[in-house]
């Protein structure tokens, strides 16, 4: 694993979210469905920490008024 990659990935999401808890929680614990269900650690482990920065940046541009927010696991109804 590259550390300059999470690095990356969380600066990216420190412009989402400013709380470094909350990011570090995020890269650590928050499975992500678009990523196929796995962590950003697990994706950085595997060398695959660019399909975070890319799902991020396309977080950032997105059009509109809504605050952008962290990719998040779709809740279970």
């Amino acid at each position: 694993m590259r550390q300059g990659i999470v690095r990356r990935v969380a600066d990216l999401a420190l412009q989402i979210e400013p709380d470094r808890h909350v990011v570090l929680q995020w890269i650590l614990h928050t499975p992500l469905p678009a990523l196929g269900g796995q962590t950003t650690f697990e994706l950085a482990c595997e060398g695959q920490g660019e399909r975070v920065i890319t799902l991020l940046n396309h977080v950032l541009l997105q059009p509109g008024n809504t605050p952008p927010r962290l990719p998040q696991a779709r809740a279970m109804h």
